[in-house]
């Protein structure tokens, strides 16, 4: 852990005027943990904006409070009195960045081990699960806010957007129980389930079909991949993090101890996305191209037209795996 949570606390309750956001590519660990934030603060009497720096889409609608969050537009400089960073490091924020740097306060919350921690006050949790849970603990144990039935569903949209429905590794006996507590405050689990997972319009599944035409595994079946070009995404404005859960698919197969998907953002730059499995550390290798994350779970954006980012990350990765414990060469 880096950073104190009671420090957090303390300055929280020492401004009055806040902003909240969190990284590009919004999630709903991020945007539930934001609106939730945000809600409790209210409560609290704080006057705080939401601030997206990218677009949210319809994926979002049922978050109680999200039709109060902005987007980031050219030229935006509010008059707040501190900035909230939450699931991400100021640098991830887009077109917030040159705003965060400009002096204002910085509040930094995270679960990303990669986040060496930012601002007059962070804290750092790699072993929560999501930043949700951080959120939970903070508004329950030092802000001692009451939760509201929005809340609570902000938030169980958060653990459950980042343990994969309580799926993943990250769950543990301390998410279930947080979890536990906000059902009982108001959060609907099949509901926010069917919103997450079973509320697709036929174009996405349509593009889920082309996006598995690409699909691809190493010889020795260690490594699958799946790429996402910019002419299949087409005008889909669901195109973030909506495909983000394509990487589920290759991550599926048996064999698989990394996962990895490529996303074509323009003609020079790519995202790269990587879940693993057992001893491979996808951090280090989003780290090797300037990204970060946790170890089962990272990713980067390369400054590389696709072809070549995904030549490069293929080799990275074939070595990452030759060089794990128990691995023969890739």
């Amino acid at each position: 852990m880096v950073g104190s949570l009671e420090q957090v606390a303390q300055a929280i309750r020492a401004y009055n005027k806040f902003l909240i956001t969190w990284h590009v590519d919004p999630d709903p660990d991020c945007v539930g943990s934001g609106l939730a934030l945000k809600q409790a603060l209210q409560a609290m009497g704080k006057d705080v904006i939401c601030v997206s720096p990218d677009p949210l889409g319809e994926w979002f609608e049922f978050l109680p409070g999200i039709e109060s969050c902005a987007v980031f537009t050219e030229g935006f400089s509010p008059h707040v009195d501190a900035v909230i960073v939450e699931d991400c490091e100021p640098d991830r924020c887009g077109g917030l960045v040159s705003y965060l740097k400009s002096g204002v306060p910085i509040i930094n919350i995270d679960h990303h081990g990669t986040n060496l921690g930012f601002g007059q006050a962070f804290y750092i949790n790699p072993r929560a699960a999501a930043t949700g849970e951080i959120i939970y603990q903070l508004l329950t144990e030092y802000l001692h806010v009451s939760l509201t039935e929005a809340m609570a569903t902000n938030l169980y949209a958060a653990l459950a957007g980042d343990t994969g429905t309580f799926r993943y590794s990250n769950t543990n006996s301390r998410v279930l129980a947080a979890a536990s507590e906000l059902v009982k405050h108001g959060a609907n689990p099949a509901e926010i389930a069917v919103h997450l997972y079973e509320n697709r319009a036929y174009e996405e599944v349509d593009f889920l079909r082309a996006a598995l035409d690409t699909l691809e595994i190493s010889p020795r079946g260690e490594m699958s991949w799946i790429t996402v070009t910019k002419t299949m995404l087409g005008e889909r404005q669901w195109s973030g993090q909506r495909s983000e859960d394509l990487i589920k698919y290759p991550r599926m197969i048996k064999t698989v101890k990394l996962a990895i998907m490529f996303r074509e953002l323009d003609a020079a730059k790519t995202k790269v996305s990587f879940r693993s499995r057992d001893n491979i550390d996808a951090s280090k290798l989003a780290a090797l191209f300037g990204g970060g994350g946790h170890m089962h779970a990272a990713g980067c954006t390369i400054d590389k037209p696709l072809p070549e980012a995904k030549a490069m990350v293929l080799e990275a990765a074939a070595e990452l795996l030759a060089a794990s414990p128990g691995n023969g060469s890739e």
